[in-house]
């Protein structure tokens, strides 16, 4: 029988130098984690069991009260909101309040679940008293989205919970890709207060794509279980199997104990070399930035275009980089003047063949 891989199913791979994107396929498992997912599939198990006991171990790890494995970061945004509709047994208090600069396009989940969302502030705006107004009978909940470019003055999550308390409203924090620094495992809730951290499995923690955590108070989170697979709820369909647990519970262990500081200074070495190889290129201005595109501390590198001299605008750069064998994927923006390059997600062969063939595509 013929061994599966993407040149037999005729797809062809790609190199990813932009980011954790799910369409993509989100990041890749160290072996360990998928040693352990192999050793997940190879017993049967209470899986309700084997839920308490991952989830006790993942919160000891993450210093919180209690953790949950849910299918996905989206996956763990609908528990969350189901557990706060079913413990306020009303079907008028539904309105989860989302700062308009929150508005990602995963606040869509509230709604799948049941909820209403109810944006508060202006486009690049925030006040205090736009929260403090929005309060009301209905509201259910608070959902705050950290790590994205804020405005000035922008209230902050501990501030939040603050105002939040005073009317015993739940707290929402969606860090799905706010790892690292590993102290967002426990900043959110254990520091700032929040009432439940949500994650990506998938994304930093380098652990199944179809995985995601709630972390946080245990009344809530044993709430949220309630309602997945295996129990024969609404939610059901959100089930994660035995493999996924074993995991992305190994995954967390080696992300608590990982030395990220030397991980960052071979990242950083990585693009300081890119900035250096690619000085030579007219019409491209390449500059180190500190921060990834969801706010976070993972360095990466801009390379601004000047079509009238390079001859090519951004967009046309990352769709022939993407038409490249393998394919090259490149995180762009829309208004084709430059693109960024992460080494997150790179081996070394694959770094030099990105640089390769960027350089290559700059001299044809």
């Amino acid at each position: 029988m013929e061994k599966l891989t993407l040149s037999s199913l005729g797809i062809p791979r790609v190199l990813n130098a932009a980011t954790t994107y799910t369409r993509i396929g989100g990041s890749r498992m160290a072996p360990e984690v998928l040693a352990a997912m192999v050793q997940g599939a190879s017993d049967f198990v209470e899986i309700e069991q084997l839920h308490k006991v991952a989830g006790e171990r993942i919160a000891k790890l993450t210093h919180n009260e209690a953790a949950y494995v849910t299918p996905g970061c989206a996956g763990a945004i609908v528990l969350t909101v189901l557990a706060i509709l079913d413990r306020d047994k009303s079907e008028s208090k539904n309105e989860f309040i989302v700062d308009r600069n929150h508005m990602v396009d995963y606040v869509q989940s509230i709604e799948f679940a049941g909820g209403v969302i109810k944006e508060i502030g202006r486009e690049g705006e925030r006040s205090e008293a736009d929260l403090v107004n929005a309060f009301n009978e209905k509201t259910a909940g608070i959902f705050f989205v950290p790590g994205l470019n804020r405005p000035p003055g922008a209230l902050s999550i501990e501030r939040t919970v603050e105002i939040a308390k005073q009317h015993n409203i739940p707290v929402i924090v969606d860090a799905a890709a706010q790892l690292p620094p590993v102290s967002n495992f426990w900043h959110f809730t254990r520091d700032a207060g929040a009432d439940v951290v949500l994650f990506s499995g998938g994304k930093g923690l380098r652990g199944p794509q179809t995985t995601g955590l709630i972390l946080g108070k245990a009344e809530l989170i044993n709430a949220a279980a309630k309602f997945a697979a295996p129990n024969t709820t609404k939610a059901r369909s959100l089930k994660v199997g035995k493999e996924e647990i074993f995991a992305i519970l190994k995954a967390v262990e080696m992300y608590v104990s990982a030395d990220h500081e030397a991980q960052a200074k071979a990242w950083n070495a990585i693009c300081d070399q890119w900035v250096s190889d690619f000085a030579g290129i007219k019409g491209f201005k390449s500059s180190k930035m500190v921060l990834n595109e969801a706010g976070q501390p993972l360095p990466r590198i801009k390379i601004e275009i000047d079509q009238k001299i390079f001859g090519t605008s951004a967009r046309e750069l990352a769709l022939k980089l993407w038409e490249s064998d393998p394919r090259i994927a490149v995180d762009h923006r829309d208004d084709d003047q430059e693109i960024f390059l992460t080494p997150e997600l790179l081996n070394s062969a694959e770094i030099s063949v990105v640089t390769a063939r960027v350089i290559e595509l700059a001299n044809s």
